[in-house]
């Protein structure tokens, strides 16, 4: 076998070694996406499927192709843990900075508002003033499932206002609005699709409902399925009886139409 082969040969057990570890962060990275920052269908909605590229592209792609360059077993020791330093450095570094930038803008809070859920990320709610415990009545973490409350005196109807008219944010990006959904779900729940409304109303839409119901054991009866504005996309989000975020499914809705909710 002629040395080119064997450094060949070297080269490619590098990179599959290389890969493997990278294998593990990409692995961490989709974790913390689909169960913390994007759970089903945020991830759809959101975008996180391009943060998922960027991580991958850097990962599993970029750091082995590195180290399939520059690895050769004839340099010595000094020199491949200078490279295999340096190209660590450069991984780990895009890694976190990818991962940063991700985290923030993961969806913070679902908000119903005018007859369908809203995602909310933290950017809009960066220059509002909320308590350090602001976030522990609404639920046990992110993203959290509130309703839009309506403004309960003068200074929240001008707080409102002002939010608005300043900062161009919508009612539903107001952390001071905001309220468990679990409260008022009851309130709410005719304002979901059953399962039958979808039949007649949203064919596709309840094909869809069926398949992401097949295996779970639910009670079609006992859900409402609600729309999802997101940033990028809608979806689909699924809440039982007792207003608990069950999870979703993406789905082909028509142009949002916003309904006012009726006053209580």
């Amino acid at each position: 076998m002629s040395w080119n082969s064997r450094l060949l040969i070297y080269k490619f057990k590098a990179l599959a070694t290389h890969l493997g570890i990278s294998v593990v962060l990409v692995a961490i990275a989709l974790w913390l996406m689909l169960y913390r920052w994007f759970p089903a269908p945020l991830f759809h909605t959101d975008g996180g499927g391009i943060g998922l590229k960027l991580i991958v592209l850097v990962d599993l792609v970029l750091g082995p192709l590195l180290t399939f360059v520059v690895f050769n077993p004839g340099k010595t020791r000094r020199a491949l843990a200078v490279d295999f330093i340096t190209i660590a450095v450069l991984q780990l570094g895009a890694y976190f900075y990818g991962l940063h930038n991700i985290h923030a803008v993961r969806v913070q809070a679902v908000a119903y508002y005018e007859g369908a859920f809203h995602t909310v990320t933290p950017e809009f709610l960066a220059e509002q003033e909320i308590a350090s415990d602001g976030w522990d009545a609404l639920g046990a973490r992110a993203p959290y499932l509130v309703d839009t409350r309506e403004p309960a005196n003068a200074d929240e109807l001008a707080g409102a206002g002002s939010y608005e008219l300043i900062s161009g944010l919508e009612p539903y990006q107001l952390h001071f609005l905001y309220q468990p959904y679990a409260k008022v779900a009851k309130q709410h729940a005719s304002r979901g699709w059953s399962l039958s409304a979808l039949d007649q109303q949203q064919p596709q839409v309840a094909s869809a409902a069926r398949q992401w119901l097949d295996g779970k054991g639910l009670s079609p009866e006992a859900l409402r399925f609600f729309r999802v504005e997101g940033y990028f996309e809608r979806a689909v989000l699924v809440i039982d009886a007792d207003g608990r975020w069950l999870g979703g499914f993406a789905a082909d809705l028509p142009v949002y139409r916003p309904a006012p909710s009726p006053k209580t």
